[in-house]
């Protein structure tokens, strides 16, 4: 017999206890929805702050937020699928999920995703993090060329980045790894997207360590709200397309996202 009294016993009954629960939840919104109640809608999301959080706490993110604050205008009540992207992509393909928030436009997923109009993220900013009193050394292109670079495997950054050997780039698997990596010395430079740099820096206690170099790449890789083409939602579009351009207009947008930031 498991003595469940031991901390990994005890972990993993939490942890199936966690995924009843998000089931059932999810379970139950999705029957009210196959009785054809258009006000509920499955949300496909992935765990990844400080955009989409669900450990420790309800929902919420930069995108959760605007997200909440879109549905609410268009009295649409989400349940939420916490899964990889990939599955998440399964799950827009098969109608099993309505929505994705920050999903990039990719010509190809228009054969199962309306993109939602206007975007809520037009372009993204990678930032490089050094230590304190180390920020000067990449402000031009060729300072990255004498510099180790920390990346997240499998992520794309920039182009002319991405292309360049020249440029000694080390892969992890997450961005924590990274920022660890940086305060050990183990490399010179972190290369990640602004919103996420900041909220890792203060998560991981490193507010006084690390600062952004001047040199920032910038991209126009917008990204949406998408809904599947299969979902029974379709015709609450044009009332998401106008709460969505509300907010853009109105600033809500930008005050949801500045709350997750650390300066500003």
């Amino acid at each position: 017999m498991l003595n469940l009294t031991h901390r990994p016993y005890r972990r993993l009954l939490l942890g199936l206890l966690t995924v009843g629960i998000l089931s059932a939840i999810c379970g139950l919104a999705t029957n009210v929805r196959g009785a054809e109640k258009g006000d509920v809608a499955v949300v496909a999301s992935t765990e990844s702050p400080p955009y989409r959080m669900f450990e420790g706490g309800p929902p919420r993110g930069i995108f959760i937020d605007i997200l909440e604050t879109v549905l609410r205008e268009a009295n649409i009540t989400s349940c939420y699928h916490v899964l990889p992207f990939k599955r998440c992509l399964a799950e827009l393909k098969s109608g099993t999920a309505d929505l994705f928030i920050g999903l990039f436009y990719r010509a190809e997923r228009e054969e199962y995703v309306i993109y939602l109009q206007p975007t809520i993220a037009p372009s993204v900013t990678k930032v490089f993090y050094l230590n304190k009193g180390r920020a000067r050394h990449i402000q031009k292109w060729e300072d990255l060329y004498r510099l180790r670079i920390g990346i997240r495997d499998g992520y794309k950054n920039h182009p002319d980045f991405d292309t360049d050997q020249r440029i000694q780039k080390f892969g992890v698997t997450t961005d924590e790894q990274n920022f660890h990596k940086l305060a050990l010395d183990r490399i010179d430079a972190v290369l990640i997207t602004e919103e996420t740099g900041d909220f890792l820096i203060d998560k991981l206690g490193y507010a006084e360590r690390f600062e952004p170099a001047p040199l920032q790449l910038e991209t126009y890789n917008p990204a949406y709200i998408v809904m599947s083409r299969k979902s029974r939602l379709k015709p609450h579009i044009p009332a998401l397309e106008t709460a969505i351009a509300a907010i853009v207009a109105n600033g809500t947008l930008e005050a949801i996202r500045q709350q997750y930031l650390r300066n500003r």
